[in-house]
């Protein structure tokens, strides 16, 4: 009998452990998240998209590639402005929890956050996909029309807790928090092969010529 309640009360442990985590993923007190320059007007409700993205607590950026998904990050939840400009909300959840795959309730995890307009894709997949210009060129990857950004900062080490608890958030002002982001329009011009070549070939002649030099 002692064995079996032994073995009853460590499954039980075992199952609060792994419970899912929640975090709140909502900007519903002040508007941090705009464009460059553009005002989000009536026309704008709904054409903007958020990813959120969890990590391991260790990783603290983005990483130099600017693509979360190739630095270690998970892709969690998307999300859309609401009617107020700058803010968003994507939760199936009246109280804008988000239930964090692969970390447990107890657990600290570091969150990051990307932005894109609704004509690069209303979902991450399709999103990540177009993109990928972003990734390698900036601005001039994407069209005049299309928009992009990835907030600089980093909510590290945010706590998550069991579902009906009271949840953190990624957004604020405190240090480890998100403090908002911009997303860049795209310029509409994309170098073109030959520039490409060109610039090489002048960043080897004066490689040559400080060598040279010396």
């Amino acid at each position: 009998m002692k064995k079996l309640l032994t073995i009853a009360a460590l499954a039980a442990v075992t199952g609060l452990s792994y419970g899912q985590g929640f975090i709140t993923f909502v900007n519903g007190t002040t508007s941090k998240i705009s464009t460059n320059g553009v005002a989000m007007g009536a026309d704008a409700i709904g054409t903007w998209y958020y990813e959120l993205f969890a990590a391991p607590s260790t990783q603290n950026t983005i990483g130099a590639s600017g693509d979360p998904t190739l630095n270690g990050w998970t892709a969690v939840l998307t999300a859309t402005n609401t009617a107020s400009a700058g803010r968003l909300s994507g939760n199936t959840r009246s109280d804008g929890s988000v239930a964090v795959a692969g970390f447990a309730a107890g657990q600290t995890a570091d969150f990051a956050i990307m932005g894109w307009s609704a004509n690069l894709g209303t979902d991450w997949v399709t999103a990540h996909a177009a993109l990928s210009a972003f990734f390698a060129q900036g601005a001039s990857g994407l069209a005049a029309n299309q928009f992009a950004g990835i907030a600089t900062t980093v909510a590290n080490d945010r706590p998550l807790v069991s579902d009906g608890q009271v949840y953190n958030g990624v957004f604020g002002s405190a240090v480890g928090l998100i403090n908002g982001f911009s997303l860049t329009q795209g310029t509409g011009v994309v170098p073109e092969p030959s520039s490409f070549a060109l610039a090489g070939l002048g960043a080897a002649a004066l490689l040559i010529f400080r060598r040279r030099k010396q």
